[in-house]
């Protein structure tokens, strides 16, 4: 059975699996001394069932043990964990074997008997580089949820501007629509205007005499153009003007301003940029 040390403060986490119980327990004690926490293992089944219950910096396994042998150890050890550094000990004549298991992902072989200092620094050099993959592993993990983060926050930032977007939309729809609404008001009192002064007449008789607009009597006799009248103020008009009876409104009055020809052009302009602005009138 595997055996656990008492914890202490360490140097690293060590797991050596031999079959050989002398081994084991002269490397423990050396190891112990050098202020490495050690772990015990007969067997590589020992070994898999303490990994699963123990953080282990490295693995030290022997390649030939009766049962599962090292190399077997080694590539189930790195199913278990995958940052766990292995370091394979071998008699003579079991180089190939040991150089098989470095291609399984153990970072080193030592020929027995090994001595404890030349074990040292290959247990050293395995924290080492374990540390290393930890590091790069967390950074990696730090810059996963921070370009995470920073897609998220582009995505809100998209919207955002999307939203922004939308609105400066609206509003400029909506200022659009109120100077469509003023031209309107600004082209038919023009309009009535040059009327007067070119005919000497009144808005009943544009009323009459266009067809355009409607005039009314009133109980007492009195002619109305109510419904051009909205059309003389902003304030007034309705929701949903009828552009197409100003411009035709304008273009009656052109037609009989040719003795005013200032006027006649200040109308034909405010007819063209009323057009402009109908034309390019955005949707609701």
């Amino acid at each position: 059975m595997p055996v656990k040390k008492a914890e202490t403060s360490h140097r690293g986490r060590i797991l050596i699996v031999d079959d050989e119980p002398d081994f084991l327990e002269s490397v423990d004690w050396q190891l112990t001394k050098r202020m490495y926490q050690v772990f015990t293992a007969l067997s590589g089944e020992d070994a898999l069932d303490l990994l699963r219950q123990e953080r282990i910096d490295v693995l030290v396994v022997d390649i030939r043990m009766p049962g599962m042998d090292g190399i077997e150890l080694i590539r189930r050890a790195a199913g278990i964990d995958t940052d766990l550094q292995s370091i394979v000990l071998t008699g003579h004549g079991g180089v190939d074997t040991a150089i098989e298991a470095m291609r399984l992902g153990a970072i080193n072989y030592l020929r027995k008997p090994v001595g404890v200092d030349e074990l040292d620094v290959a247990v050293q050099k395995g924290i080492e580089r374990r540390d290393l993959v930890r590091a790069v592993r967390e950074r990696q993990e730090h810059l996963e949820k921070a370009n995470r983060e920073l897609t998220e926050l582009r995505g809100q930032l998209e919207k955002a501007l999307e939203r922004e977007i939308d609105e400066r939309k609206q509003v400029q729809g909506e200022l659009y629509r109120i100077r469509v609404r003023e031209s309107l008001v600004e082209t038919m009192s023009y309009a009535l205007r040059c009327w007067k002064q070119a005919t000497r007449q009144t808005k009943i008789d544009l009323a009459e005499e266009s067809g355009i607009w409607t005039a009314s009597i009133d109980t007492d006799g009195t002619y109305r153009t109510r419904t051009m009248d909205r059309y003389l103020k902003v304030a007034s008009l309705p929701a949903n003007p009828r552009t197409e009876d100003v411009l035709d409104t304008g273009y009656f009055v052109l037609s009989h301003c040719s003795d005013h020809p200032e006027m006649k052009k200040e109308l034909e302009n405010k007819i063209h940029a009323l057009e402009n602005l109908i034309q390019n009138l955005p949707s609701s």
